[in-house]
């Protein structure tokens, strides 16, 4: 089932930063997958849109002012994103969300990433008959140096492979 949030940013937070017009708000639609960040341009003719997916984003910070927040959105091979006009309850909302969807997003991943190591490995050992220790504890290795999986996994899977 998809979960989806959608918040729009307040006009007077925005007016704080510097936005005058009201007919631009900052726009947050998120899903259990997605995050998608709109804005209508300063020209007012058409809407900009980014969607990132949660296994890109590396993080989401919340920077509180005396008034309201801004949430910095940041992101494999993308600038950070600057949403700007949130009160700070609705911004901590938002982040914690934020941060449940990257976490579960990273560790499906990681499951796929182990999954397919898993696959390979069974699909040689069904053509030479057995898996190659050396082999398996190449490939996890290079999981652990891409970051797919971290050091606690590496070093669970190694004990598994070992006995």
């Amino acid at each position: 089932m998809v979960e989806e949030h959608n918040f729009k940013s307040n006009y007077f937070l925005r007016l704080l930063k510097g936005d005058y017009n009201p007919l631009t708000p900052n726009i947050l639609n998120i899903d259990n997958n997605h995050i998608e960040y709109r804005r209508r341009n300063w020209y007012l003719i058409s809407v900009d849109t980014e969607n990132l997916h949660f296994q890109n984003v590396t993080g989401i910070t919340v920077d509180k002012h005396l008034f309201g927040a801004t949430l910095i959105i940041k992101s494999t091979g993308h600038d950070s994103i600057y949403v700007n006009g949130f009160w700070k309850k609705k911004a901590n909302e938002i982040k914690d969300i934020c941060s449940k969807y990257i976490s579960f997003n990273t560790q499906r991943g990681t499951a796929d990433a182990m999954a397919d190591a898993i696959s390979k490995a069974i699909g040689k050992a069904g053509e030479s008959g057995r898996i190659s220790v050396v082999d398996e504890l190449k490939k996890m290795k290079e999981l652990l140096d891409s970051g797919v999986i971290n050091q606690d996994e590496f070093d669970e899977l190694k004990i598994k492979l070992m006995s």
